[in-house]
This record gives structure tokens, C-alpha cells and sequence, in this order.
């Protein structure tokens, strides 16, 4: 009798480790449920980095002091190198200032190197270049070469960036161009939900470091600028951004890692497209395109086909929606990422990820 009621006391025991280790696993399944891996995909330009700063000022109440301090430094560098970018190629596509006396000008701004620190005298004379019509000629011709989306932005503004006090807004901030570099991981929380959204840089050379972002990814976010039709890469001038971007995608899509994984489209930029495509065909990129010219809707619907297209080619039925964002609009990132995380949210509470056809 006492050996049975010591096998019934040690029975009991392992159950109640056993009951222990199932609620803690229980408690854990449950908290991983909460948690949202995002990763950040896309080609170089294509505006992540925006993305992240909005995301961090929407949902984590801004910057600290030094970024802010650090996004100034940055910006007045995007100023001059963007600057001198436009006189070089002022060179390249022979083109002469309209006023002779900013000749001089033009040569101190190229001698500044990649050194140079933008002074309030300067800034003064980035502004009297960005008013000449000869530089202004250059600028319209920026589909032949490489070029900050943003510059005009950092001209029209290049008075009160090189002011001593100067501080930057949060327009600044959202603006400033600062190439990403390795892996940024932005973490917050919304209610009992946990988020991750992982950036790696976009350039060819970056790319090898996506692989180390895969485990445990819940969604993709993969970004394209609309107006990367009519403009080329940082790494190789030959080679059109957009067609450029689809390749990647294709890459991205029919990678078997995320074959469950629900995947965005944020098709960014669409300020600078709507502006663009009113003096610019789609078909420079795309010579099938048969829609209306001059008018945003019929190349924006052409555009979604592409990539709907890749989708289907690589994974016959799986849903990939598409959003229209200019990033730099706090309103468009708020609702766009509000739509991506309640899609998520209701993708993993009801189990149904895609399953590729047999």
C-alpha cells in the first residue's frame, strides 16, 4: 500500500511539472503571438529610411538630441554633395552657367571636397547657383544621372540650414538622406503588440546582409519610388531603378523562406511620379505601356500589373497588396502602416498564410 501511494505521489508530481512546462510554452506561443518581425526590402533610394524615421516619430514621440544633433551634420552634407553632384554634370552634359560670375563659385564648391562644412557664406552661395538658369537647365535634365530625390528641397532651404542655431525639423529630418548601412532595427509597442521593423540597406553592395534579417520574419514590406521609371542606380548609371526594382522583387517573392509570409507593395513617391509623369511617358521604362499620356492613374495601374505579374509568376495565388504613399506625408505612413499591421494581425489570428499550389 505505501509503494502505491508513492507511485500515485511521484505521478502526481511529474503532472504538475508536466501541466508547469505546458503553460509555460502556452504563455510563450502566446507572447510570440504578439510579436510582429517586419522586414524592410527594396532597392537603393527607394525611401526605407523614410519609412523608419516616420515610424519612429509616430509611434515613439520623435528623436533623441543626438540624432537630431546627427541629422543636421547630414543634411547640410546633403546640401553641398548634391550641389557639386549638379555641377559635375553641368560639365558632363556641357552646359554653361548663365551668369559668368558664378563661375568661381561653382569651382569653390567643387574644391570643398567631401570635406566641407556648410557655412552660412556658403549657403548663401548654394542658393545665388540654385537660382541660375543654367543650373536650373541641368537640374531638368536629372533623369540622365544620379541624383538626390530631395536636393531642391536642401536649396530652397540652403539659407536657413547653414544658419549657426540651426536645428532641424521634423520636415528636415524626414528629408535628410543618410545611407543605410548594415542592419537598423527599430523596435516599439502598440497595445500588447510588439513590432520589429528591420532596414537593411538597399545598394547591390548591401544586399548580401538580408540573410541574417530572415528568421522569424511575420510580414515584408517591400518599397519602390514611382519615380524610379525615369531614373537610374547609384551603382550603375546604365541600369533603370525600376526594372532594377522588379528583378529584386522577383528575388524576394520567390525565395521559399517566405512563401508563407504576407508581403506589401509600398509604391512610394508619389509627389515626385505625378510631377514626372506629366512631362515623362512611362513607357521609357515600359514600351508596352498603352494607357493615357500624361495622367497618373493608367501608369499607376500599369505599375501595380508588374508586380501583381511577379507575384503570380512566382506564387500563383497569393495576395500582395499594394499601397500609394509619398513617405515624406506623416498621414500617408500612419494609414498605410495601420493597414499593414491590422492585415497581419488578422493573417496570423485566423492561420490562413498562403500555401503554394502542389
Amino acid at each position: 500500500m505505501g509503494n502505491c501511494n508513492q507511485v500515485q505521489a511521484d505521478e502526481s508530481e511529474e503532472a504538475q511539472r508536466a501541466r508547469a512546462v505546458d503553460l509555460e510554452l502556452a504563455a510563450l506561443e502566446a507572447q510570440e503571438e504578439n510579436n510582429f518581425k517586419i522586414l524592410l526590402l527594396g532597392a537603393g533610394e527607394s525611401g526605407k529610411s523614410t519609412v523608419v524615421k516616420q515610424i519612429k516619430l509616430i509611434y515613439k514621440g520623435g528623436v533623441s538630441k543626438k540624432e537630431r544633433e546627427e541629422y543636421a551634420s547630414a543634411i547640410r552634407r546633403n546640401c553641398i554633395e548634391s550641389m557639386q553632384t549638379l555641377l559635375e554634370a553641368m560639365v558632363t552634359l556641357k552646359i554653361q552657367f548663365a551668369d559668368e560670375n558664378l563661375i568661381p563659385v561653382g569651382e569653390k564648391l567643387e574644391d570643398l571636397g567631401t570635406e566641407g562644412t556648410l557655412t552660412e557664406e556658403l549657403s548663401f552661395e548654394i542658393d545665388s547657383l540654385w537660382r541660375d538658369a543654367g543650373l536650373q537647365e541641368c537640374y531638368e535634365r536629372r533623369d540622365e544621372f544620379w541624383l538626390l530625390d530631395a536636393c531642391n528641397y536642401y536649396f530652397e532651404n540652403a539659407i536657413r540650414l547653414g544658419e549657426d542655431d540651426y536645428v532641424p525639423n521634423d520636415e528636415d529630418m524626414i528629408m535628410t538622406r543618410v545611407r543605410t548601412t548594415g542592419i537598423v532595427v527599430t523596435e516599439f509597442d502598440d497595445d500588447i503588440n510588439k513590432y520589429q521593423l528591420v532596414d537593411v540597406g538597399g545598394q547591390r553592395s548591401e544586399r548580401r546582409k538580408w540573410m541574417h534579417c530572415f528568421d522569424d520574419v511575420k510580414a515584408i514590406i517591400f518599397l519602390e519610388g514611382l519615380s524610379s521609371y525615369h531614373q537610374v542606380l547609384f551603382e550603375d548609371s546604365s541600369v533603370n531603378r525600376m526594372h532594377e526594382s522588379l528583378q529584386l522583387f522577383g528575388d524576394v517573392v520567390k525565395n521559399p523562406i517566405f512563401e508563407g509570409t504576407p508581403i506589401f507593395l509600398f509604391l512610394n513617391k508619389k509627389d515626385l511620379f505625378e510631377d514626372m509623369i506629366k512631362k515623362t511617358s512611362l513607357k521609357t521604362c515600359f514600351d508596352d505601356f498603352e494607357g493615357e499620356e500624361g495622367t497618373a492613374m493608367p501608369a499607376l495601374d500599369h505599375i501595380k500589373a508588374k508586380y501583381n505579374a511577379v507575384m503570380q509568376q512566382h506564387c500563383p495565388g497569393k495576395d500582395l497588396e499594394i499601397s500609394i504613399v509619398a513617405a515624406r506625408v506623416r498621414m500617408d505612413m500612419k494609414i498605410a502602416f495601420a493597414d499593414v499591421k491590422d492585415s497581419i494581425k488578422k493573417l496570423y489570428k485566423s492561420k490562413k498564410l498562403y500555401k503554394k499550389p502542389k
